[in-house]
């Protein structure tokens, strides 16, 4: 009897239980009105923009070059010790906040001014070289989008290679990463936004002054996840500025240094105390299993040129 009248009751309700359904699976989905996120191709009006009135920044970059950084570059592990070469290439691009993509058309009605950076490193381990490439897309104005765009990895050697991407949604980053290694397969996985370790190279350039200070969530490089084969996710570091003066040029900089106290890593970034804030030298420190590899990147040469 019972089932006889829950079945009318189905019966005689059952579009109100379909609307019910519906609209559970969109507060799962997080596809209502009010947990949608912001889109990311909001176009700011250019007085929104701290960085559009700094005319020292307008003339130093906005002037078609690039600017080319060449590093020295010193790997220890123990006592092994390996050299290379990197370099820091920065660049005024822009970027189809739509498709994600550098714009190469007259369209830029989705577009946003971006500060590109790639860095390229190039190791000689003494049996192979490999190479590594990573491309940071941030805005320049950073108050509309607090965060990079977009940044890529890529590492190649004779083994094979393995590819990562990283994208701001609005409220959380996806994360793609492809490999000729099988435990390192394709994964495709949302991480909640945190400051992202490399962003922070761009940040020192544009203003450093909007780096985070203390204690903070922070997602590691790719560089260093993939490396490692760790999880892409925001962990807990601490940030801190130090100025230094060299003792012989008497020239003032800036230091500073993200530690991941529970992953016994430490960056360190110095730069100039004055505009255009160049990157002067970085550290990067990790110890695991006893072991501690430290990588060192001295800046030897700064230019600038056309890049078509």
């Amino acid at each position: 009897m019972n089932l006889q009248i829950l079945d009318k009751w189905i019966r005689g309700n059952f579009l109100f239980l379909c609307i019910i359904l519906a609209c559970l699976f969109a507060v799962f989905k997080k596809a209502t009105i009010f947990q949608i996120e912001k889109p990311t191709n909001t176009i700011a009006p250019l007085e929104d923009n701290p960085l559009a009135k700094d005319q020292m920044f307008q003339q130093y970059w906005n002037t078609g070059l690039s600017e080319i950084n060449t590093y020295e570059v010193t790997q220890t592990i123990d006592t092994s010790q390996k050299t290379g070469q990197a370099e820091l290439v920065f660049t005024i691009v822009d970027f189809d906040t739509k498709k994600h993509g550098q714009v190469t058309s007259s369209n830029k009605s989705e577009s946003t001014t971006v500060f590109k950076q790639n860095l390229i490193q190039k190791i000689d381990t003494g049996v192979y070289e490999y190479s590594l490439m990573n491309s940071t897309f941030t805005p320049t104005n950073y108050v509309v989008f607090p965060h990079a765009l977009k940044v890529e990895y890529a590492k190649q050697n004779t083994q094979g290679q393995e590819y990562s991407q990283v994208n701001w949604q609005g409220q959380t980053f996806l994360y793609k990463g492809k490999s000729d290694f099988q435990p390192k397969a394709q994964q495709d996985i949302s991480v909640k936004t945190a400051w992202l370790e490399d962003e922070l190279w761009n940040r020192v350039r544009l203003n450093p002054q909007t780096l985070p200070d203390g204690e903070i969530e922070m997602i590691p490089s790719l560089e260093y996840l993939r490396s490692t084969n760790q999880k892409v996710e925001a962990i807990s570091c601490k940030t801190a500025f130090e100025e230094k003066k060299d003792s012989v040029s008497k020239q003032v900089s800036k230091c500073y240094t993200i530690e991941y106290p529970e992953k016994h890593r430490k960056v360190s970034i110095v730069f100039e105390a004055r505009f255009p804030y160049k990157i002067l030298n970085w550290e990067n420190t990790v110890e695991e299993n006893g072991k501690v590899n430290t990588m060192k990147a001295r800046l030897v040469q700064s230019k600038h040129i056309a890049i078509k």
